[in-house]
C-alpha cells in the first residue's frame, strides 16, 4: 500500500506535469497573440488614418502625407482610399464643394514610383465620385518631387481641377 508521502509526492508531479503542460500548451499557440497583433493594428490603423485625413470645418479637410508612411502597402490602399472618401462625402453632407490642404512633407520620389498604384486610383475616384466637387487644393511643403507627382496625377486630373491646384510658400 502506497504511503500517504507517495501520494502526495505522485499528486505533486502529475500537478506540476499538468502546469507544465498547460505552460506548453500556452507558449504553443498563437492565437492570442495573433488577436492581440490584429487589434492593436486596428486600434493603431485608426489612430494614423484619422490623421492622415480629418475634416478641419465644414468645408476644410486635410490631408497629411507625413501619416501615408504607416500605412502604405498595397494591402491597405483600399482602406485608405475608403476612408478618405468617406471624410469627403461627410463634407460634403453639408457643402456644395471642398477645400483641400495637402502637406507633401517627406514625400519623396521614390514614395510616388512605390506607390504609384494608389496615386493613379485614388486620382481616378476621387475625379469619378466627386466631379466639380473641389473648390480649391493647396499644396503645403511641396519640395521638387511634387511637380513629379503632379505631372503622373494630371494625366487623370481635367484641366479646370488643375488649375484648382495651389502651392503654398512659407508664410
Amino acid at each position: 500500500m502506497a504511503s500517504a508521502t507517495n501520494i502526495k509526492i505522485e499528486s505533486f508531479i502529475d500537478n506540476k506535469k499538468q502546469i507544465h503542460s498547460q505552460i506548453f500548451t500556452h507558449f504553443s499557440s498563437n492565437e492570442n497573440i495573433k488577436n492581440t497583433k490584429k487589434n492593436i493594428m486596428k486600434s493603431c490603423m485608426n489612430d494614423v488614418l484619422s490623421h492622415l485625413c480629418f475634416s478641419l470645418d465644414s468645408e476644410n479637410i486635410i490631408l497629411d502625407f507625413r501619416y501615408f508612411k504607416f500605412l502604405s502597402s498595397y494591402e491597405n490602399y483600399d482602406l485608405m482610399i475608403s476612408y478618405i472618401v468617406s471624410v469627403i462625402q461627410n463634407v460634403l453632407k453639408n457643402k456644395e464643394t471642398i477645400i483641400f490642404h495637402v502637406n507633401m512633407d517627406t514625400i519623396t520620389l521614390l514614395h510616388v514610383e512605390k506607390h504609384f498604384g494608389f496615386i493613379k486610383n485614388f486620382s481616378q475616384i476621387l475625379n469619378n465620385k466627386f466631379p466639380d466637387r473641389l473648390d480649391i487644393c493647396y499644396i503645403y511643403n511641396a519640395s521638387f518631387v511634387f511637380s513629379k507627382i503632379l505631372g503622373i496625377v494630371s494625366v487623370f486630373i481635367d484641366k479646370t481641377t488643375q488649375q484648382k491646384i495651389k502651392l503654398v510658400k512659407e508664410i
